[in-house]
């Protein structure tokens, strides 16, 4: 149930309310574009008619290439490449084999595609620009093939290709090819648009945010990544195939590198990670360069060639300069100002953290009864060089319980954190969960399990707000990919978990910021919604580096009640925290490390009165305190 000062939730709403409301931008948006398609080819000369059917073709490997940018986080600098396996496919199937189109036009968009596939299983196992250098690569193998082989023609290409034919009308002249394009790219909006909302959408913007984070929810980073690069090729191929028929000849070069950096500009002018911004930058683009071919003779006159590139090359500086969000930067600029212009109701600001007991409790797994061992860590060291961080440490959680892991600054807890989560590979040892051996895998491989964590580091992801981050805790109980989310069929999974994340933020009284930024909350509200994002997995295990740093006394309370009831509902609670007097409160057992070594493990009691937990925490010998404690007792 959501604040009455929030937004309305689409839960709330009739089907048809709900899809409006839902998909409100899209709707208006492609009516526009349909109208203004069917508008263009009355209104336009033919050289800017021209201009426009390669505006729209273009705007298909742009798009691609901005779901690649924009959600997956990866520069391709060849995107030409398969724009031109496309074209080369579809052509040759044409000319050579007598495919009727719409099946030489389908291969030609797979054999893009697969050789998306076979190009990213190697390379989305690495990090930085190593796509960017590989897809840098790839434009110019496929370049040097075509013009070096018979079967593509080499410099001569493939050429040819008859124009199609659609319910029987040939496609003849620009403003006919123009409305043959429109639909298809209008589809292919639509289809990005939902896959930018969609579950799969959403983690990939996570990722972006924190990658570690997004991991340690069940995201697979790898498989995601590779998946939208297939998806992007598959666009630039189609948008190579209507160029075949579009030019009528494939040749050489509609695989260079000059290509690439247009689709590349497209992306950045339009807006980094914005469907429509692709779109609007793809027109852009072509109609600069047109319009610098005429302006920069009448500036200077005989000027051809590389002046009129230069010309071209300065204004796209300058744009880039004073627009580095792109067109969807200086129209969301326009927005806010009209709006700010407009009477309206005054924002209302975040409230205190209630005093009031927790209201609802989350829902969690509990695969095993109180007492069983559901973690066990056996010999776990980790080296850097000569430096021992964890040496040879065991420990046992049994389920249901909390245990907290103290130790000096410096002991090895959060490394000892991060190998069970698998955000670190151990030297040696092995952590088992559920009887499983999760050690040495990555951090999602532990999260599928029921394995979930927060960070010392605030994690959280700032693309979008509260409630968008708790909802994306529950990222391992949806079940929709890719393809479900591109055709917009998981509106009641999104529904339900957008509603548990709801109910999450009000056990823990943040229903009234749950559409703020995340980004714009204090810091010890940022740290409470961690904790809600972890929650919202459900997990059977919960890993706290340091939850109650920067709570106020008041969400210390709330917190440290809601840990005590997810406890007593079989929820199990591994806690680092610095506030040994909190730990002592709350956990059943605490293990202490010092140096990387454990130095003690027991019920509080015990281990606060033990010589060599005082020694750590005092920085004394062992035996000082035992004789200091002695003489302590004869005293008494």
């Amino acid at each position: 149930m959501t604040d009455s000062t929030a937004p309305t939730f689409v839960g709330n709403l009739t089907p048809r309310k709900r899809f409006w409301a839902t998909n409100r931008g899209t709707l208006i948006g492609c009516a526009i574009l349909i109208v203004v398609a069917i508008i263009i080819p009355f209104t336009a000369s033919a050289s800017m008619m021209n201009v426009a059917v390669f505006a729209m073709i273009f705007a298909l490997p742009a798009i691609g290439l901005s779901l690649l940018m924009g959600l997956a986080g990866q520069v391709s600098l060849g995107q030409a490449a398969f724009f031109g396996i496309g074209a080369y496919t579809h052509a040759i199937l044409l000319t050579k084999y007598d495919v009727p189109g719409p099946i030489a036009a389908t291969i030609g968009v797979l054999a893009a595609m697969l050789v998306a596939l076979l190009v990213g299983l190697p390379l989305m196992r690495l990090r930085g620009h190593y796509l960017a250098l590989a897809t840098l690569g790839l434009g110019f193998i496929v370049m040097i093939t075509a013009r070096e082989w018979d079967f593509t023609g080499r410099t001569t290409g493939i050429y040819g290709i008859a124009r199609p034919e659609v319910f029987g009308i040939p496609i003849t002249n620009n403003g006919l090819f123009f409305w043959f394009v429109t639909p298809f790219v209008v589809l292919g909006i639509i289809l990005a648009l939902n896959l930018t909302h969609s579950r799969a959408g959403r983690a990939l913007s996570a990722v972006n945010d924190s990658e570690v984070a997004a991991e340690s929810l069940g995201v697979s980073t790898y498989a995601l990544r590779l998946k939208v690069l297939v998806l992007s090729a598959g666009f630039a191929g189609l948008g190579g195939v209507f160029y075949a028929y579009q030019v009528a000849i494939v040749s050489p070069q509609i695989a260079g590198f000059q290509v690439s950096v247009e689709f590349l500009l497209m992306v950045v002018i339009g807006g980094l990670g914005s469907v429509w911004g692709a779109l609007a930058g793809a027109f852009l683009i072509e109609f600069l360069g047109e319009g610098m071919s005429e302006l920069i003779p009448a500036l200077i006159p005989g000027a051809t060639g590389e002046v009129q590139l230069l010309g071209y090359g300065i204004v796209l500086v300058l744009v880039i300069l004073l627009l580095p969000g792109g067109l969807v930067q200086a129209t969301t600029a326009l927005w806010r100002w009209v709006k700010s212009k407009v009477p309206g109701k005054a924002a209302v600001g975040m409230t205190e953290v209630d005093d009031a007991a927790v209201v609802a409790l989350p829902r969690i797994s509990a695969p095993l009864a109180p007492g069983e061992p559901i973690l066990q860590v056996s010999g776990l060291t980790m080296r850097y060089g000569g430096v021992v961080a964890l040496d040879a440490v065991n420990l046992t959680v049994p389920a249901g319980t909390i245990l907290g892991l103290i130790g000096p600054n410096g002991a090895g807890k959060t490394t000892c954190f991060n190998i069970i989560s698998g955000t670190l590979a151990p030297t040696s040892g092995t952590v088992t969960f559920l009887g499983r051996t999760i050690s040495g895998r990555k951090p999602h491989v532990a999260a599928s399990h029921g394995l979930t964590r927060t960070f010392q580091n605030l994690q959280i992801f700032s693309s979008t707000d509260v409630v968008g981050n708790v909802y994306m805790g529950r990222y391992r109980q949806g079940r929709a990919g890719i393809l479900r989310g591109m055709l917009g069929l998981q509106a009641h999974e999104q529904r339900s978990n957008r509603g548990v994340a709801h109910d999450i933020l009000q056990s823990m009284n943040l229903t009234d910021v749950a559409h703020e930024e995340a980004g714009s909350l204090p810091f010890g509200r940022q740290r409470m919604m961690e904790v809600c994002r972890a929650l919202a997995a459900e997990p059977a295990l919960l890993l706290l580096d340091e939850p109650m740093a920067g709570l106020s006394g008041a969400e210390r309370d709330v917190l440290a009640e809601l840990l005590r009831r997810l406890r007593d509902a079989g929820l199990t609670i591994l806690l680092v925290e610095h506030d040994v007097a909190q730990v002592m409160s709350l956990a059943d057992h605490v293990a202490v490390l010092d140096d990387g070594v454990l130095i003690a493990h027991g019920e509080p009691e015990v281990v606060r009165n033990d010589p060599a937990v005082i020694a750590a925490y005092l920085g004394t010998d062992v035996d000082e305190v035992e004789t200091e404690l002695t003489d302590l007792e004869g005293h008494v």
